[in-house]
């Protein structure tokens, strides 16, 4: 372990530090932080293991998020998601391999970018656009956030606009968000250890080396976040979510 960590970079400390605060922001309701990550791990520790870290410091959070969030989820729309995300993250583990990641980044970031553009001028309107929490709505959309989540960790904005569009307040949009993706990211584990192979012993330890810091950010931004009025809020929401469309087009 110690043999490990002495061996890390300077630049490879930075992207474990940066990462931790930037996933603890996003796990606290300040969506979009954790994109700015993904590019600095990747570089600092190639895609499939930096993919690995980010993923044990995700469920990290993940926890520590729902501590603050639990009260206000809404189980129908997670009733109605979360089979399909189960059926989404098994697809993506199959084919994840073989599937073009920048044919899935361009399909994806299109369809986030068209979607953000239509609710926000619908938004400044004054009547967002509002989808049926119905099984024939929520299941498709669940598939396609647990793939996207485990092809391209863009589950995230794909979500995020579905439980916007569902006509969520804050504390609905947090609380259901937080367990999904706490639910979710637990789920993957197990997959990410014996199906692709790139979560190991050296993978924990770096995960435990992020824990402090990353906690740490999640409950600094559980401050900051239920400081924010519920319509800006909702304007943050869409532009984290018109970032990360616009993040999967570049790469």
């Amino acid at each position: 372990m110690f043999a490990q960590l002495a061996s890390l970079t300077a630049g490879q400390w930075v992207a474990l530090a940066l990462n931790a605060v930037l996933v603890g922001l996003t796990k606290a309701g300040l969506e979009g932080a954790s994109i700015l990550a993904i590019p600095i791990m990747a570089q600092a520790f190639g895609a499939r293991s930096s993919s690995a870290i980010m993923l044990g410091i995700m469920i990290v959070t993940d926890w520590a998020a729902l501590w603050n969030y639990h009260a206000q989820v809404d189980y129908k729309i997670l009733v109605r998601t979360l089979p399909a995300a189960i059926a989404g993250i098994a697809l993506g583990t199959l084919i994840g391999k073989d599937l073009s990641e920048a044919t899935f980044k361009l399909v994806i970031g299109i369809i986030i970018l068209v979607s953000t553009a239509i609710m926000f001028v619908q938004e400044l309107k004054g009547g967002g656009v509002r989808l049926p929490k119905r099984w024939y709505v929520a299941a498709p959309l669940g598939l396609l956030t647990g793939f996207s989540s485990t092809i391209g960790n863009a589950g995230g904005p794909v979500f995020g606009l579905y439980l916007l569009s569902c006509g969520l307040l804050k504390g609905g949009l947090l609380g259901t968000t937080t367990l999904f993706f706490a639910t979710t990211n637990a789920i993957r584990l197990p997959l990410t250890i014996f199906v692709w192979r790139s979560f190991t012993i050296e993978t924990l330890t770096l995960v435990m080396v992020q824990a402090p810091l990353a906690l740490a950010a999640v409950f600094f931004g559980v401050r900051l976040v239920r400081r924010i009025p519920e319509k800006p809020y909702r304007y943050f929401r869409l532009a984290a979510a018109a970032a990360g469309g616009a993040y999967l087009l570049l790469q």
